[in-house]
């Protein structure tokens, strides 16, 4: 936290300061739970089962390559399971990306709330 960030809580009312705490910094775990909150909360959530399901995809075929008794069997079954993780490495960085755009938006709000306060504390006499 700066200088700047303790002047302007000061400066803030009970009021606004209460707002202001809605959008602190939250925890890892609760800013990747806020991913399953909002307009996008259900296509998360199936993106999450889909994820798992890859990932049980990936298990299953890694398992099968390592039982194949035949060279093709198992450069197949392994395919299979490359493919499998890779789609769980681009759903996981969706919603490492969907964590970045709430926190990007949390600080956006926070300087509209600062912008309107300054505004506001200028235009009055």
């Amino acid at each position: 936290m700066t200088n700047l960030d303790n002047a302007i809580r000061e400066a803030l009312s009970a009021e606004d300061a209460a707002f202001l705490a809605r959008f602190e910094d939250e925890g890892k775990f609760s800013e990747a739970l806020g991913t399953f909150r909002g307009q996008s909360g259900a296509l998360n959530v199936f993106a999450a089962i889909i994820t798992f399901a890859m990932f049980g995809g990936f298990v299953y075929c890694a398992w099968n390559a390592f039982q194949a008794a035949e060279v093709r069997d198992t450069v197949l079954w392994s395919a299979g399971a490359v493919i499998a993780m890779l789609a769980v490495a681009m759903l996981k960085m969706y919603f490492w990306m969907e964590i970045n755009r709430n926190a990007t938006l949390r600080e956006v709000k926070r300087l509209e709330l600062q912008v309107a306060r300054f505004a506001a504390s200028r235009t009055a006499p």
